[in-house]
This record gives structure tokens, sequence and C-alpha cells, in this order.
């Protein structure tokens, strides 16, 4: 009896302390051993604890010799692992972060990188190096809520219009299984793929409202394009080491799978539910047309040194879809692409800069609607969470010129 109870409790210690490890990601079932042992973490606690229990109360009632108390021992390690040496542990979820101005933030270095948004009237930017141990920050604009999942491993931020249904108090950071940040919701018991910003079973999760624009990229380029940014303060935790400050290959292991590039071959990933996919190396000025999220987008870097951009290509105030191409001619001051719909040029930043007499009045102070771009993102762990995600050859979609 003693040894039987003993077994019993250890093992669902064990559990508890390992069954949510990232290690079985790389094995047939292993996501879904993951996610049940956090589901019956509580319940496996509560047997373990009465094993003990029952173990004590067969010693102290003379029944048992008081060494079988050395039983007790791996429990209890077990479970000091699980709430204070586990990986996870060393997360936070943090509500209502402090934000500084640029001039404010002698902690980042021109090379640091950090992931960039709007958010209301501002802009925001939030170190790799803080986002490590912070990786899910939830902050308010007036009325509106924001929540940034950063998953380190797989270089892959993923930013949402939240409603106040999502409780910080109630998120818990389960694991990093093949990389990517799992969260578990408390309040509605739903699991979270903060790479993909969906549910496991690949629904919008309660709470959840439109994606937000973000781009990945070093803070001088950030800070070059947003001068009055405002940027997300350390909280003064002390860790055992420097978390970085730059990406990071993945460090946990992945399912096999037959891929046609090399897991670590960098790629760009435009939208969000329907994302595609890019070569990296292959992203220069002249833009490259995808289908994204169900809609036409075009992506492009102006330069090797500056980061990847995407914007919609639905012109505002028409249901048109438009092509874009590079102004190599430089017919416009300041334009960088023309489209094909209205003959205008457009900047970088896709901002509508000039064109034809007859459409300046209409067109004047008109943008492009930015989509999220992500760079640097790896083609195995990608692949792995989007199974449906192919790698857009060189040859381009053909995008529709009207709708």
């Amino acid at each position: 009896m003693p040894l039987l109870l003993v077994f019993l409790a250890v093992l669902s210690a064990g559990v508890v302390a390992y069954g949510t490890n990232a290690f079985w990601a790389q094995y047939p079932h292993g996501i879904e051993l993951i996610l049940w042992s956090r589901r019956l973490e509580w319940p496996l606690v509560t047997l373990s604890l009465l094993l003990c229990l029952v173990l004590l109360g067969l010693i102290v009632a003379g029944k048992r010799r008081a060494w079988w108390l050395i039983g007790l021992g791996p429990v209890l390690a077990l479970f000091a692992h699980h709430y204070l040496a586990d990986p996870a542990a060393s997360y936070f979820v943090v509500e209502g972060p402090t934000f500084v101005s640029a001039e404010q933030a002698p902690f980042l270095a021109d090379g640091d990188y950090v992931v960039g948004l709007r958010f209301g009237d501002a802009a925001y930017a939030y170190p790799y190096a803080v986002l490590f141990h912070d990786p899910v920050v939830i902050h308010s604009d007036h009325d509106k809520r924001l929540m940034l999942m950063w998953s380190a491993f797989a270089n892959r931020a993923v930013a949402q219009r939240i409603t106040r249904d999502l409780k910080a108090r109630d998120l818990e950071i389960v694991s990093t299984p093949a990389n990517a940040l799992l969260l578990y919701d408390r309040g509605s018991g739903q699991f979270i793929n903060a790479l993909k910003g969906q549910t496991m079973d690949g629904r919008k999760p309660i709470g959840f409202g439109p994606p937000v624009a973000l781009s990945t990229m070093t803070w001088k380029d950030w800070h070059a394009l947003n001068p009055q940014t405002q940027v997300m303060r350390p909280t003064g935790r002390q860790f055992a080491s420097e978390p970085p400050h730059d990406p990071i290959l993945p460090a946990y292991p992945m399912p096999p799978a037959i891929l046609e590039r090399p897991a670590t071959t960098r790629i760009v990933l435009v939208g969000t539910t329907q994302p595609a996919a890019l070569p990296s190396d292959q992203i220069g000025p002249e833009p490259r047309h995808v289908i994204v999220d169900g809609e036409p987008a075009f992506v492009f870097r102006e330069r090797p040194d500056k980061p990847v951009r995407a914007f919609s290509c639905h012109l505002k105030k028409e249901e048109v879809f438009t092509r874009f191409h590079l102004d190599s001619a430089h017919r416009y001051q300041g334009s960088m692409f023309i489209d094909s719909d209205t003959d205008s040029g457009w900047s970088a930043a896709g901002l509508w800069v000039d064109g034809l007499k007859e459409m300046r009045q209409e067109m004047k102070g008109t943008r492009l609607i930015p989509i999220p771009v992500q760079d640097g993102l790896y083609w195995g762990v990608m692949k792995l969470w989007y199974p449906d995600l192919k790698l857009a050859p060189t040859a381009e979609t053909q995008v529709p010129s009207a709708s």
C-alpha cells in the first residue's frame, strides 16, 4: 500500500512538473499531451497531495514506519521544479507597461531590435530584450486595448485589439511548444497560440478583435521612421542571464518534417489569418504582389538596410484593386511607386504624393492600408504552424485590377 501511494503521488507530480515541457512537441500527439497536462494540473496536484496525506496518516497511526516519509521527497522536488525552475516561470504577462520617450531610452542601442507598431495616435517600440521575459503585453489607449504577443524563439510578434473580456490576471504562459508561445486563458478555458493569435484549433480567441499591423526592425530604423515613438521600459526584474537584443535561433525541438528549404531559412510573412511567405533575400525595391488574407497586397524593401513593408492594393474610396510598380523614372518628386489605376505616385510610407491634375483633389492625403509583415522568420517553424503556407515562387501572383 505505501509503495503504491508513493508511486501514484510521484506520477501525478511528474505530469504536473514535466507534462507541459516544450520537449514533448517533437513527438506525435506531444502538443495534445502539453494541453491536457495543463488542463489537469490542479486535479493532479490535488490527487498527489491527497495521496501524500493518506501516507502520512498511515505513519501517524503507527501502521507504517516513519522512513516511508522519504517517498514524499520526490513529490516536493517535482512541485518545486514546476513552480520555481520551469522555464515558463520566468515569463510574465504585463498589463499597463511604462513607456518613455525615445530620449529617455538610453538602454537601447542603434542595433537593438524592437517590435514597432502604431496604436491610437502614437507609435510604440517594444525592445526584444524587454519582451524576452515579458512576452505578453496589454495596454490601453483611452477606450481601446491592445495585446502584443512575442514568440522569441520564432522571432514572431502578433498584436491584436482586445475587448475588456480578456483580463491579464487570467492569462498564463504555459510553454513554448515548437518554439511558439502557448497561453492559457483561465477565464474562458481556451488555449491561445501566440504565434498565430488563434486558439489551438484555428479559431479567433474570445475577446480578440482585429489584428494590428506591426514590424520588427532595429531601433535605429524604427526611430528614424517614428521620431516621436514611445518605448516600453524594462520592468527592473533581475534574471540570471542577459536577454537577447536581436533575433535568436529556434531553441526547442520540432517535429520531423520534409521541407523544400532548410528549416532556418529566413522568410518574410505577410498577413495574419491567410498569410503569404516569401524568401527574405528576394525582397527588393520592386513590389512583389501576393494574395494576403484573401486580398491583393504588395511587399517591398526600400534598400537592403531598410525594413520590409507591405500595403494593401485596395485604393481608398473605391472598390478597386490595383497594381504598383517602381517609379524608376522619378515621375513625381518623393514617390517610390506608381499605381496602374490612377497613375499616381506613392511614397515608401504608403502616402499619396502626386498624380494627374484631375486626381489631385480626390487623392490628396490618401494613405494605403498597411499590412502586418515580419521579416526574419524561420521557414521550419512557420510551416509547422501554418501547414498550408507555401513559399511564393519568384514569379509574382497575378492580381486583379478591379473588383
